[in-house]
């Protein structure tokens, strides 16, 4: 179970970030363009391009790992979950209006700080997977004295 101020913080406009190991333990980061969380079942759905993944598909195949780090430009509120791949697969068109959801939002609540269209709409964001993961942990990112806090899920 995820609970719902964590669900409204995925589904807002953050950066997304996931993170995965090869079998040497050798960490990578990639970017991901949105998420659909479900609270109830406890899964988290990013969307990675193809084009931008490649290590990061190689090495949830391996071992499924899976850390995804949120982040909101503006306020620095952080966090990171953790937990274990459930699936991969290839992008539905109903995937790709969420990423373009996410997209607009992001480019609307970063445009007055800078960080407009013209950066954002560079990235390739098709072809993408889908990455679902069950959530295990949650942890505090937020520079201050709370972080590298667990936060209880269940």
């Amino acid at each position: 179970m995820i609970p719902e101020k964590y669900v409204d913080f995925a589904h807002g406009p953050r950066m997304m970030f996931v993170g995965s190991r090869n079998a040497k333990l050798r960490p990578t980061a990639t970017w991901a363009f949105g998420a659909l969380a479900d609270g109830e079942k406890g899964t988290i759905t990013v969307f990675i391009p193809e084009i931008e993944g490649a290590q990061t598909f190689e090495n949830l195949a391996d071992n499924g790992r899976t850390a995804l780090v949120l982040a909101d430009a503006a306020t620095h509120e952080t966090y990171q979950f953790k937990g274990q791949l459930r699936e991969t697969r290839p992008c539905t068109e109903a995937d790709y209006t969420v990423q373009e959801i996410y997209l607009s939002k992001l480019i609307a609540y970063l445009e007055p700080l800078g960080y407009g269209e013209n950066i954002w709409r560079r990235f390739e964001c098709k072809p993408a997977q889908a990455v679902t993961f069950d959530v295990e942990d949650i942890f505090v990112q937020t520079p201050g004295p709370g972080a590298g806090e667990k936060i209880e899920v269940n």
